[in-house]
């Protein structure tokens, strides 16, 4: 199949078209709880130049938006561009990438005695938090927007909606400049925590009305994406047929953990100290393997002892992480899934995998290449 790339250049404030702008070597990627990146090249050439490329691809000031065939798969910033043979490379990242460049410059907690304004943030000075962690990650986007020329018109009303019912003890201190993509990455991946990113597409026409790019921020909780049996997603591989092109299935104890200890703020004797052991698979035979994490400024005691709870959880199910290169218009085709949903994936035995594989995995990164012939997309997949 062939397929028709746009790829629109706009101002990041205020969205407006500056230009649209052919790219080539185009790859894109998205990262569960990530930011996913893009890399090309703007050639600069008698079609191109009256466009104004310059202008129109100001790093740190231009979104970006890749169209597919009508619908818009990927959207981000313009952080970098550089000369390259017929024009300059760009790379981008992420709509959330944003907040790695936003910072709490004021105390912000859900502990009043710590704040001398209690109203809530969102309100004229407000530095209360909610104590849902789905709210606070809303208020700490709503603190980000409240400050002049803070705002892309990222839409966080999502986030203000029905609470996930786990509560968390939070501060951000502002003397200590937390940045902000950090904190939205701590509350998610704490044990019990949400899956999160940026949805970008196009508004469905309405009545006189003609669709609009759309910029919302999702928290899904308690996580992204559909099990196994929800998606029915089948990647196979052998015999001749199959959507599977070629994988990879690193191996890695290095990285491999069955204790966790978790630093959070103090220093010597006072310092927040808490453990988290896979006594299961200690006692089923692994030896212990230790691991360390610090989680710098964290003063809830509960808090610290979630991140390692979950830091162990992902260490101690990192011993592989496989990818495999998909093709894009082979069942199960590119649009069909998203990072976070599960899949099955099916090889048949074959000279390095005598035994042959199937085992349903998360999909946690893809990886496009757009192609004016057939298309291939890389998948990183973890344990579910």
């Amino acid at each position: 199949m062939r397929h028709t790339y746009t790829y629109l250049f706009c101002d990041l404030r205020t969205d407006v078209v500056l230009a649209e702008l052919p790219l080539a070597g185009v790859q894109y990627s998205y990262v569960l709880n990530g930011v996913g990146t893009l890399r090309g090249t703007i050639p600069y050439s008698a079609e191109t130049l009256p466009l104004d490329p310059e202008n129109a691809s100001t790093p740190g000031r231009t979104a970006l938006y890749v169209d597919r065939d009508g619908v818009i798969v990927w959207g981000g910033v313009v952080w970098t561009r550089e000369l390259a043979d017929g024009g300059k490379s760009i790379q981008a990242a992420e709509f959330l990438s944003y907040y790695q460049h936003r910072y709490v410059k004021t105390t912000l907690s859900t502990d009043t005695s710590l704040i001398t304004n209690t109203a809530y943030v969102g309100n004229p000075g407000g530095q209360r938090l909610y104590v849902d962690q789905k709210h606070i990650a809303w208020s700490l986007l709503r603190y980000a927007h409240s400050q002049e020329g803070g705002t892309f018109g990222l839409d966080i009303n999502q986030l203000a909606g029905a609470a996930t019912g786990v509560a968390r003890s939070q501060s951000y201190f502002g003397y200590e400049r937390p940045e902000i993509y950090k904190s939205l990455a701590e509350l998610a991946n704490a044990a019990d925590g949400f899956d999160f990113g940026v949805e970008v597409g196009w508004t469905a026409p309405g009545a006189g009305q003609i669709p609009q790019r759309y910029r919302r921020a999702q928290v899904y909780f308690p996580r992204r994406g559909r099990a196994a049996d929800q998606s029915g997603l089948l990647f196979s591989k052998g015999r001749g047929y199959g959507s599977i092109l070629s994988y990879t299935w690193p191996e890695d104890g290095a990285t491999f953990a069955t204790e966790m200890s978790g630093l959070g703020a103090g220093s010597g004797e006072a310092r927040i100290v808490k453990t988290a052991s896979a006594s299961d698979l200690i006692s089923s035979g692994w030896p212990l393997l230790e691991a360390v994490e610090t989680y710098d400024g964290v003063i809830d005691e509960a808090q610290v002892q979630s991140l390692t709870d979950a830091d162990l959880t992902a260490r101690s199910q990192a011993q592989t992480m496989p990818s495999f290169e998909v093709s894009a218009d082979t069942d199960p085709e590119f649009g069909s899934y998203t990072v976070g949903d599960e899949a099955r994936f099916v090889i048949d035995p074959e000279p390095l995998s005598p035994a042959g594989r199937d085992i349903t995995l998360r999909i946690v990164g893809i990886e496009a290449t757009p192609s004016s012939g057939p298309e291939r997309v890389r998948l990183t997949c973890a344990g579910v």
